[in-house]
């Protein structure tokens, strides 16, 4: 009897252990934001953020499942269990911090504009005033251009960043501001050859320490096996590898 007990503990231990092994970690992101992430003709979902979910995962032991969703439900789907974590362009801010966690940071992003070469845009009061500047609702970006030039510009919010630069293109805008890797990459594109980035701008206060992975709080279970993982790649260079692969840095 005792060693049917004993037995019947293991197998518990055992099958317990194995579904904790084989959990899957719903991940989710706005997927239009290229280089960090971006859906490809196939519907498959590349970018750097993809890459470095599922090197993550893999150091976890855990499956992952990603998925693409509207920048501005992210946070809410988010907080009521809709997701286990978000990824992406999530930078590490005051006002986010009070609804939701973080691992630690695993990358420092620049922010730039985007604007016509025609148009010999300057980063100046006197220039930027009565401009139109296109930027993604509900981000960082937007409360950046509200407090730092707001009572000189009209801000013009988009669903993404994909919409915006369309609108510039469409001369509705004069510029956009957004993360200048995306704008980098943007500006690779046969078809945008008229445009240029502008600034190469870095702030704590507005943007963060980083980028990083976005948690429901009080789930510290999960933010530090994803902070043991990031740390491991950061140590093994994996992180390092990414970022070149994708940033050419």
């Amino acid at each position: 009897m005792k060693k049917l007990g004993l037995s019947l503990l293991l197998l518990i231990i055992s099958c317990s252990q194995f579904a904790y092994a084989k959990q899957t970690l719903t991940f989710a992101t706005e997927a239009t934001y290229p280089p960090f992430v971006s859906m490809t003709a196939s519907d498959k979902m590349v970018g750097f953020g993809p890459d470095l979910v599922h090197a993550l995962c893999k150091i976890m032991q855990t499956n992952c499942q990603l998925v693409n969703a509207p920048w501005e439900s992210l946070i809410p789907s988010l907080k009521m269990g809709k997701y286990d974590a978000l990824f992406g362009g999530m930078g590490i801010t005051p006002a986010r911090k009070k609804v939701i966690d973080f691992s630690l940071p695993y990358y420092q992003n620049a922010m730039a504009f985007v604007a016509n070469k025609s148009t010999h845009f300057v980063l100046e009061p006197q220039w930027l005033k009565g401009k139109t500047i296109g930027v993604q609702g509900g981000t960082a970006f937007q409360n950046y251009l509200q407090t730092k030039f707001g009572k000189l510009i009209t801000i013009k919010t988009y669903a993404s960043n994909m919409a915006a630069l369309m609108d510039l293109k469409a001369g509705r805008v004069n510029a956009v501001f957004l993360d200048k890797p995306v704008a980098v990459t943007w500006l690779q594109k046969p078809d945008s050859q008229a445009y240029t980035t502008i600034g190469n701008i870095t702030s704590v206060k507005f943007f963060g320490p980083g980028n990083a992975i976005a948690i429901n709080q009080g789930n510290t279970a999960l933010q530090q096996k994803i902070n043991v993982a990031i740390k491991t790649m950061q140590t093994n260079g994996q992180l390092k590898k990414l970022q070149t692969k994708w940033f050419g840095k």
